[in-house]
């Protein structure tokens, strides 16, 4: 069996799974969780300006993982939500014979789609505007998580832990604009040589659905939907999630 490798989008790592590793190594998944050059574990490091540049950390931190693991498979499943399936999708394209099957959540490219689809303000400034404004509660979680979820939105309890993590540890704003510019200046590439899948969220208020359709088209692969979620596809409906993935890898 494949090993997962799950990669978070702009601004998140690992911690923001929330869970949904977990779900899946209790489903008996061998998986991964790397961040991304300057999130999390790695925060202390700048971002690079281009997509490919963040695949190095992530191969660094994988090749340790299967080292230490010397029971999971190296054929690799990669699962990118946002800038993670960028990410994905360049992995997959440098290590062709490794990675088996990129499943892409709620991403895009700015050859296929225009930036206002890929970014899309006005529900930015309206998930600001009706956030949860709890004293106690972290402003900027309150309003991510009216911005990238539907189920999580106003869930006092997930804006506190995020909130916790926050505090915590969280990404530099510089390396946030890093982030934001390397991912809206990403371009795709055909290559024939592993699956893609892609996975949509119907009421993603972040990535119009419209830059997921675009990439099933130039990847001549399905498009799976979920409805009733957001942009944050794994934190809004998790079992959905794992079930489209698994469809996903039955197929291929």
């Amino acid at each position: 069996m494949a090993t997962w490798v799950l990669l978070r989008g702009l601004m998140r790592d690992s911690r923001h799974w929330y869970g949904f590793d977990t779900q899946l190594r209790q489903a008996g998944i061998n998986l991964l969780t790397p961040d991304a050059t300057g999130n999390g574990e790695l925060a202390d490091r700048n971002s690079p300006l281009n997509i490919r540049d963040y695949c190095d950390d992530i191969w660094h931190q994988i090749d340790k993982g299967l080292a230490k693991n010397p029971d999971y498979s190296r054929e690799l499943v990669i699962v990118g939500v946002s800038m993670g399936g960028m990410i994905a999708l360049e992995m997959a394209r440098l290590r062709h014979k490794q990675v088996r099957h990129a499943v892409l959540i709620n991403s895009s490219a700015a050859n296929l789609s225009p930036w206002y689809q890929r970014f899309q303000l006005m529900p930015l400034v309206n998930a600001i505007w009706h956030r949860h404004k709890a004293k106690e509660l972290s402003f900027v979680e309150s309003c991510v998580l009216n911005y990238t979820t539907v189920t999580k939105a106003h869930d006092e309890k997930v804006i506190k832990d995020w909130g916790n993590m926050r505090s915590q540890l969280h990404t530099r704003v510089l390396n946030g604009a890093r982030q934001i510019y390397a991912a809206a200046r990403y371009q795709c590439s055909w290559f024939g040589h592993c699956k893609v899948s892609i996975i949509v969220a119907n009421q993603d208020k972040l990535a119009n659905p419209k830059c997921s359709e675009a990439l099933a088209k130039f990847y001549h692969t399905e498009l799976l939907r979920v409805d009733h979620c957001g942009h944050d596809a794994s934190l809004d409906q998790p079992e959905q999630i794992q079930q489209l993935i698994e469809m996903a890898l039955s197929r291929s």
